[in-house]
């Protein structure tokens, strides 16, 4: 409190009260959030408190655009969205039957294996073929449609009369909005009941970028039940029901790194075209020359005052003159912009530089491996909480449903194992040792390891079995290689006719002592 405060608290006590108040709100503002100023470095930032699904519906289909074609475009951002679907998908997620045995285990891994390979909608993949697509589609475009394709079938049904569509976000019918009879909203093609749950999907019949279908089709969408529809899409606040590109916050960044190069690209072509100037050290008259030959004066005329400069030309200059070359001015660190940009891309798609760009010159095997555990983390969660629980999941209970229906099944109860692929091993023997202790300290299991790899575990049992009495027919019984697991790893030593005389007199040497 200054002397003036005291002044003011004396004759009118009031407003020195106020006074002191206000300065403590000025203090108490002034130990605030920085990040709360508005102050000049603030005064253009608008930032909005919408909700994640305003924020999306807003500017969906822009993001969307821009993000296909800079993976139609941009070589970077291909190499981004390729690197995340590999990673979670890569040649698929394995899914195989548990709690079944014996015949009942061989008859529904069969059957899901044959329906996996015929599962497609549109005939194009199988049900590996169709993961990996549609986590490619929810990375470039922000979200992929799953829809559920249920067939007629008859006696002579043999797998389950079930199949898989990949559709677009585009399907979604943006315009479709307002309420319903019994309370509900739709939301953009959306529709929720009065619980605020989703129940409903309102689809496009054909994409409504397709010119032609649109010519000779209408834009009217049709209702399909929820638990028909799988939208596949990284959740990332709460309550957000559309999702956004992997490229969103590299939108800018990859286009601004494209700009940069092109303009680079610019001024190396205008280098590229030497230029020179030719000025005259005289007073400016024209330059009097003699003929060499009839030693008469001459007189040269200035003609067009641009010339050309032509490979190999030679040229001889008029006295008093002289060329003075162009030199363009250079523009040194493209290299380490353009890395800066590449860097600040990959965090913001969720990658390694290593993996967007190819460039493993900055890295060595330790560093790599300690940089790799948490993009690896990163892979894990999207493999579990979004394509595993979302999709792999429903896609499971689906089929057993149909499978059901059709009187496919031996049985009706059972659950899932969901085994996403395993990361490519840096050093194969070290990982490969890593495997084995922690096989023999249980914390992993064989079948584990196996399907990490990509294959179901009884059919890997099966071909195994199947190698062993192949080779027993061919090369005569008890053969073993030296890869085969029943043969110990380091099996006992014989004992020698010295040690074993040394270990029966310490023996009998114990029997005299406890009978003694």
């Amino acid at each position: 409190m200054t002397w003036l405060d005291q002044a003011i608290g004396w004759v009118a006590p009031v407003a020195g009260a106020r006074r002191l108040a206000a300065r403590r709100q000025m203090d108490m503002h002034g130990r605030a959030y920085e990040a709360a100023r508005r102050d000049h470095r603030t005064a253009s930032w608008q930032a909005g408190g919408t909700d994640a699904n305003a924020e999306a519906g807003a500017n969906e289909e822009i993001v969307r655009n821009r993000s296909r074609d800079l993976v139609r475009n941009n070589g970077w951002a291909l190499q981004i969205v390729d690197t995340f679907a590999d990673h979670v998908v890569g040649t698929g997620i394995v899914g195989a039957p548990t709690g079944l045995k014996g015949r009942n285990a061989k008859k529904v891994s069969g059957d899901w294996r044959s329906w996996g390979e015929v599962c497609d909608h549109d005939g194009d993949h199988d049900l590996n073929g169709l993961l990996w697509s549609a986590t490619k589609g929810m990375a470039e475009s922000g979200a992929a449609i799953v829809r559920f394709r249920r067939l007629q079938f008859d006696a002579k049904v043999t797998t389950a009369p079930l199949s898989l569509q990949v559709m677009e976000p585009d399907f979604l019918d943006p315009l479709k909005n307002g309420t319903t009879r019994s309370g509900g909203l739709i939301d953009r093609g959306i529709e929720y009941d009065a619980g605020g749950r989703k129940v409903a999907y309102w689809l496009l019949p054909h994409h409504p970028g397709n010119v032609a279908q649109f010519r000779a089709r209408t834009l009217v969408s049709d209702r399909v039940p929820a638990d028909e529809i799988v939208y596949l899409y990284n959740k990332l606040r709460p309550g957000q029901d559309r999702g956004m590109p992997l490229l969103a916050p590299a939108v800018m960044t990859l286009r601004d790194l494209r700009g940069y190069l092109d303009a680079e690209l610019v001024r190396k072509r205008i280098a590229s075209c030497m230029a020179g100037f030719i000025t005259d050290k005289g007073d400016g008259d024209p330059v009097t020359l003699s003929d060499p030959k009839t030693g008469e004066a001459l007189k040269r005329k200035f003609g067009k005052l641009v010339d050309k400069f032509e490979p190999g030309m030679m040229t001889r200059l008029f006295p008093g003159e002289d060329v003075t070359m162009a030199t363009p001015p250079s523009a040194p660190g493209i290299a380490e912009a353009a890395q800066f940009y590449l860097r600040e891309a990959a965090a913001a798609a969720g990658v390694m530089y290593e993996h967007a760009t190819g460039d493993f010159s900055g890295v060595n095997y330790s560093s790599w491996r300690a940089g790799h555990h948490g993009f690896r983390r990163r892979m894990e969660r999207i493999q579990w909480l979004v394509v595993v629980h979302k999709l792999c999941r429903v896609i499971a209970q689906r089929y057993r449903e149909a499978s059901l229906a059709a009187g496919l099944l031996p049985v009706a109860s059972f659950g899932w194992r969901w085994t996403p692929p395993g990361f490519i091993s840096v050093d194969p023997y070290k990982d490969a040792q890593a495997d084995l202790a922690n096989l023999r300290m249980g914390k992993v299991t064989l079948s584990q390891l196996v399907e990490e790899r990509g294959y179901d575990y009884l059919e890997f049992l099966a071909q195994y079995a199947e190698d062993l009495a192949n080779a027993e027919a061919a090369l005569g019984p008890g053969v073993m290689f030296d890869g085969d697991p029943r043969k110990l790893v380091n099996p006992p030593k014989p004992e020698s006719g010295d040690a074993k005389k040394a270990d029966a007199a310490a023996n009998d040497s114990a029997d005299a002592a406890d009978a003694a």
